[in-house]
This record gives structure tokens, sequence and C-alpha cells, in this order.
């Protein structure tokens, strides 16, 4: 895990703070979970974008799609 300097002014630290304890989290948490909220969609692409490069890179570590079908047919139940 990075870590990250943030400012901000000092009511708005006070406020994020009470918000912390009456969720009885840190504040890092607080803030973590509005980034992803906020940014989840786009923060999903780039690892998705992130992924298909790594893929173009090395396509032997890839499997196809019925390969992947079938590796999860053993593990998904029927539906009743």
């Amino acid at each position: 895990m990075k870590k990250l300097l943030v400012y901000m002014d000092e009511d708005r630290h006070e406020d994020l703070k009470m918000l912390a304890r009456r969720h009885n989290t840190s504040m890092a948490d607080l803030i973590r979970f509005a980034i992803e909220e906020t940014f989840e969609d786009d923060l999903d692409a780039m690892r998705g974008e992130r992924l298909l490069e790594e893929s173009a890179r090395d396509p032997q570590s890839t499997i196809s799609w019925e390969e992947f079908k079938a590796q999860r047919a053993g593990r998904v139940p029927a539906s009743a």
C-alpha cells in the first residue's frame, strides 16, 4: 500500500474526524471508501485496461472463454 498526503482546510478535517468517530472507523478508511464509490466505474475500467495490456504482452498466460466456462462448470451448481 502506498501513502498519500492530502491537504484540506481545518473545518473539513474536523468534520471528517467526527464522521470517522461516528462510523467507528478511520479518516483514511472514509477517504478510501469515498474514492471507491465515486470513481468505481473508472477504476474498474482502468484495471481492465491494465489486465488486457498484460495479457497482450503474454498471451500464453491467458485461457479462452470456452476453457474458462469448462473450468467453472464443475464449481457452479446447476440452477434449480
